[in-house]
This record gives structure tokens, C-alpha cells and sequence, in this order.
């Protein structure tokens, strides 16, 4: 059976990170969430958790923490950003909107995935704590993403939160075993969806050598 919509979905998925602080229905969002755990695994492990965060107090703490991990990583200086009618301004003003306004957001869902060494890290070279499993946990978020632009909402994921993980940890009472992998406000939201705009995968793709471009004669 073709599903020829899906293609319209996948080229219409644009960060949205201007939210409403409208309420979005808890059954909606475990609609979401339902379609994050429909990804594959290896050996179907599905090593993800989820912390949803709608407390107003947790919501507000998150915030001030995003919001000085920003400023010590980016030069983030407003008054060029708004005055600004280039493309990185004009990104950088949703970003801006978007630290201003967190805690207002609906939920803040804290994708977390079981930390597990890959194998390409030998057992002695294994030491501290390992990274979560990102090859089985973005498939997850990716699911999320498309279906929260499948029921109308918006979301933009983020992973500023590494600058201050472990206070993430301990506010939240995460366990050790468990990395959060992003960070993904969602909401209604402000402004249309649009289409995005990517190089066509003709010019990404080479065949059986790197440097022979799909799109161009063989020789």
C-alpha cells in the first residue's frame, strides 16, 4: 500500500520553537510519545525513557538553566539579532523567543536513553560511566517529531542540556544508568509550517566510491 503523504510530512517537519503556553492535551502528547516507541532497536532492547516536565517550578528551573548554557556557549548579542534580516538573524530571534519563553511552554519531554558502551570500546577501555545509546534513541525521537507534526503541534529538539547534566540528574532524580539524549519542548505552535529547504540527496550520495557522485557520469 503507497502512502504518498508521508513524503509531504517528512519535507514539512520545521523546528518550531515559538510555542503557545496553550494547554495541549495529555492524550495528545501520549499520542506522541506512543509513535517515539514504535522505532526499532537493536534485539528490540527500546533502551528510552521519558521525563515529561509540565510543573510550572521545574519548567521555570530548566529555563534559567538553558538559558545561562546558551549565553556562556553563544554570542548572543540582541540587539544585533533583531536589527538583523539575515538568514542566522532571523534563527536566531526564534532561538531568542525561545529562551525568553521555555518555561512557558507546555511540556518539556527529557528523551533518555540506558547508557551502553559501543562496540567498538574494547571491555579495558571502558571506564566511567558509558554514553546512552544514540543510534537506538534518535530513531525514537525522529518518530516524535513526525508525529507531533502530524497531529498540528510544534517541537524543536535541544541538546544544550549537556552543559549542565548532571544538575539535570540530580533535579530530576535521574538514574547513572541513564544519559538524556535531548531535550524536546512541545507545544501549539506560533507561525505556519512551511516546507524546508535541503540540499536533494542527489548531491549527498556517492556511488560505490566516495567521489563519484550520483549525479554525475561515471568514468
Amino acid at each position: 500500500m503507497l502512502h504518498p503523504e508521508f513524503f509531504d510530512l517528512v519535507g514539512n517537519v520545521r523546528s518550531m520553537r515559538r510555542l503557545k503556553p496553550d494547554p495541549v492535551p495529555e492524550g495528545l502528547l501520549m499520542q506522541v510519545l506512543n509513535a517515539g516507541v514504535q522505532a526499532s532497536s537493536g534485539q528490540n532492547t527500546q533502551p528510552w525513557e521519558f521525563v515529561v516536565v509540565s510543573d510550572v517550578h521545574a519548567k521555570a528551573w530548566f529555563a534559567e538553566q538553558y538559558k545561562a548554557a546558551m549565553e556562556s556557549r553563544f554570542s548572543l548579542s540582541r540587539e544585533e539579532i533583531a536589527g538583523g534580516d539575515s538568514k542566522l538573524s532571523r534563527q536566531m530571534r526564534a532561538v531568542l523567543y525561545q529562551i525568553d519563553h521555555l518555561h512557558e511552554t507546555p511540556y518539556l519531554v527529557l528523551v533518555c536513553g540506558l547508557r551502553d558502551w559501543p562496540f567498538k570500546v574494547p571491555p579495558e577501555a571502558r571506564v566511567g560511566l558509558a554514553p546512552p545509546n544514540f543510534g537506538a534513541v534518535y530513531p525514537c525521537v525522529q518518530n516524535m517529531l513526525l508525529a507531533c507534526r502530524a497531529v498540528g503541534l510544534g517541537a524543536a529538539l535541544t541538546t544544550m542540556h549537556q552543559v549542565f547534566e548532571d544538575e539535570l540528574h540530580a533535579y530530576f532524580e535521574i538514574p547513572e544508568d541513564y544519559g538524556v539524549v535531548v531535550t524536546i519542548p512541545i507545544g501549539w505552535p506560533i507561525g505556519n509550517f512551511g516546507p524546508v529547504r535541503r540540499i536533494p540527496a542527489e548531491k549527498k550520495t556517492h556511488v560505490n566510491r566516495w567521489g563519484q557522485r550520483w549525479d554525475q557520469p561515471a568514468v
